[in-house]
């Protein structure tokens, strides 16, 4: 309901509609997983999808190294800058995966 619509209204009618609008405007989250069914193993799940995403980036980083440097070394620069690509991409997703959670927490209390 448009507040030029209220205006409209006697003061009778528009001052319990702005309190009802009001008091439903408020709005309050608090996430909680007590008693909720399932919440150990969902964040069980999300630590084991974290750990996956870690050992990833960690292969990348790994063999995106690996393939910079032998590339670069037998003289192939279109290889190597496939692997600088490749080791860079694991350690930008170590450092999303690790700070994910701080991320996530910090824009919410934001």
């Amino acid at each position: 309901m448009s507040l030029a619509l209220l205006g409209a209204l006697p003061s009778a009618v528009a001052s319990p509609v702005l309190a009802l609008i009001s008091l439903f405007a408020q709005v309050d989250a608090n996430p909680d997983t007590n008693g909720l069914p399932g919440g150990a193993l969902a964040q069980k799940i999300l630590n084991w999808t974290m750990q996956v995403a870690l050992w990833g980036s960690l292969a990348s980083l790994l063999i995106g190294s690996a393939v910079w440097g032998i590339s670069q070394h037998a003289g192939n620069g279109y290889q190597a800058g496939r692997g600088r690509n490749f080791a860079a991409a694991g350690a930008v997703g170590a450092l999303l995966a690790g700070l994910s959670p701080t991320i996530v927490n910090t824009l919410f209390a934001g």
